[in-house]
């Protein structure tokens, strides 16, 4: 039997947790300012297009990089898919660039042009005239001045062999093959950030060529690349692993050296992460700007709306509303957790704007105070699944966000499979007005990140979500090479209409935790973002110039109008961060630091790391 006084006690008790378990409840809804969006900002204080940084020939007027800023020379066609890579490199790396059409123009060129020596010379093999006795006597007496060389593509293997000084330049010792297929191809340790990595033929990697001519280079070169060959022997001859058919590699030449890539890997996104990684390679230390953002999209989620319901119930027993509610969502919140990632999450209203399902307004309430909690951010889709106008269907979602949260704005669109014209008359409507960034979707585009229009920035997934990310893992670590930038996008529609392509939720959620899994780069990786914390970082980027000095174990960076802290990558050669000034650091992976640039003026002091 309870006395008196222990029933007095445990009464206290339960009601002490009950007041605490109220409060925590009140103050929770209190402190929730779901109706407004954090990232709302006065565009006039954001950097916008017209002060990003621009690759150009020649010196702008009041260079902030002055004789310090590098030329990189380029010889082919400025409007062909390799000009326009090598052109986009030199922006990100703020280099200035000038190119050429042959190597002709560029002597002419040379002899009115007063300015220093380009620290790279990158040809398209395939628009050079071989037939030129002299081609391949100027590209060597680059070399031999001190200008580092790249090879952007090979020319016809018939023209190597009918020209052996071109095979000593390229570090070619002998052509065993024409034309053959690999089983597998092998990236080397040290050149792409993320390691090193196995791409199978049955894998079908996207952008990588498993049929080449088979090149086995000579001792003075190294190579970041090759085929691998289940054939171990040609005729009575073994072959050794260096002598596999070689795809990317370097050929040291004095001062300077040979890059060389065998393969149109140039003409796509791979390229910028690939001359990143050759620059990196031509100083005994790098140093460039990135963005330092990773970001997961939820697109066309939540959705309020209870629509294809004959599918759904089908598929998962459950409405398009109950299965957001009580499966989708809180597993949303196990991966946040789990991946420690920040969540974005573009608003599907409604997708089919034809029929007499209309969204819930209660429902998105609960939604925005739980998104909220999380620290995510809510953006708007462009997606539907009707023949409606995109104005229309803006107009329809104005009408539902004035009756259920008339004070929110939206600073993020999720374009979808829009037109560019259907995005521009999106983003003229009222609901939009206060938008500045517009999430795309994985494309073929090599400008990932860039701006839209004047105010509004534009910024690509990378990796679908839903499908196996192995397939672009090449393309993905090139850009986080070159940028610091990934971004997973999870396409709800496709599991709100799984009659279309036939996803299943189990499946496609565990294929997500694989890919979140494999895309974390470095021991610690780059910073998760939400995309309108990722569009400031862009803004930072494009803007950004710099200019690095060096005196014996010290590293000079000054930045100019650094609003807030921007990012760099520092690779080294065998030399680690022994101690830094104006900001902070971190290892990504050996030799690989990702530094934090706090005022104008840091200084890096290095040591030896062995």
């Amino acid at each position: 039997m309870i006395s008196r006084r222990n029933y007095f006690t445990i009464t206290i008790v339960m009601f002490i947790v009950f007041f605490l378990f109220q409060f925590s409840n009140v103050a929770l809804e209190t402190w929730n300012h779901y109706e407004e969006n954090s990232y709302i900002v006065d565009t006039a204080e954001l950097s916008n297009r017209s002060d990003a940084y621009r690759a150009q020939a020649g010196d702008r007027e009041e260079d902030f990089a002055g004789e310090l800023r590098e030329t990189v020379v380029y010889i082919g066609e400025e409007d062909g898919p390799v000009g326009e890579t090598v052109a986009l490199w030199a922006t990100y790396a703020k280099k200035n660039i000038k190119t050429y059409q042959s190597l002709e123009d560029y002597e002419a060129g040379k002899e009115t042009d007063e300015t220093d020596a380009p620290v790279m010379v990158a040809v398209d093999s395939s628009k050079l005239d071989w037939s030129q006795e002299n081609g391949c006597d100027l590209l060597e007496r680059y070399v031999q001045s001190g200008v580092h060389l790249v090879f952007c593509n090979l020319p016809e293997v018939s023209v190597l062999k009918a020209d052996s000084k071109l095979q000593e330049l390229l570090g070619v010792q002998m052509i065993r093959a024409e034309e053959m297929t690999v089983e597998e191809i092998h990236l080397y340790e040290g050149f792409l950030l993320g390691g090193e990595a196995f791409y199978p033929a049955d894998g079908m990697e996207e952008g990588m060529e498993y049929t080449l001519p088979w090149y086995v280079v000579s001792s003075d070169s190294e190579i970041y690349m090759n085929g691998i060959t289940k054939k171990k022997a040609v005729g009575d001859e073994l072959i050794q692993d260096d002598e596999m058919p070689a795809i990317i590699w370097r050929r040291d030449a004095g001062t300077a050296s040979v890059f060389v890539v065998n393969g149109g890997y140039m003409a796509d996104v791979s390229g910028l992460g690939i001359l990143s990684a050759f620059s990196a390679q031509m100083s005994p230390y790098e140093l460039y700007p990135v963005v330092n953002a990773w970001n997961m999209i939820y697109a066309n989620f939540p959705g309020l709306a209870d629509e294809n319901e004959e599918v759904l119930m089908d598929h998962y027993s459950q409405t398009m509303k109950g299965f957001f509610q009580n499966v989708i969502w809180p597993d949303v919140v196990a991966v946040r957790r789990e991946s420690g990632a920040a969540l974005s999450c573009m608003l599907a209203p409604q997708f089919d704007y034809e029929d007499s399902n209309y969204p819930d307004s209660e429902q998105f309430q609960r939604y925005m105070k739980l998104l909220n909690e999380q620290s995510a951010e809510t953006g708007l889709s462009g997606m539907r699944v009707s023949d409606t106008p995109i104005e229309k269907k803006v107009a329809r979602d104005y009408e539902f966000m004035q009756d259920a949260l008339p004070t929110y704005q939206f600073t993020s669109f999720y374009a979808g499979n829009l037109t560019e014209e259907e995005v521009r008359n999106a983003l003229s409507e009222d609901l939009l007005a206060s938008v500045r960034t517009v999430v795309e979707d994985c494309s073929e585009n090599k400008e990932v990140i860039g701006y839209l229009s004047e105010y509004i920035t534009r910024q690509s997934a990378l990796i679908d979500g839903w499908e196996d990310s192995v397939r672009k893992d090449f393309q993905v670590r090139a850009l986080e090479t070159v940028l610091g930038y990934n971004s997973i996008l999870v396409d709800m529609s496709r599991i709100a209409y799984p009659a279309q392509d036939g996803i299943d939720w189990v499946e496609a959620a565990s294929t997500l935790r694989q890919n979140i899994s494999d895309y974390r780069i470095g021991e610690n990786g780059f910073d998760s973002t939400t995309v309108s914390e990722c569009d400031e970082r862009i803004r930072k980027f494009l803007a950004l110039d710099y200019r690095v000095t060096r005196e014996f174990n010290a590293i000079y960076l000054d930045v100019d109008s650094a609003k807030g802290p921007v990012w760099f990558v520092l690779r080294t050669d065998q030399e680690a961060i022994d101690s830094m000034e104006g900001g902070s650091w971190q290892r990504l992976e050996q030799d690989v630091y990702l530094l934090t640039i706090e005022q104008e003026n840091a200084v890096i002091t290095m040591r030896s790391a062995y």
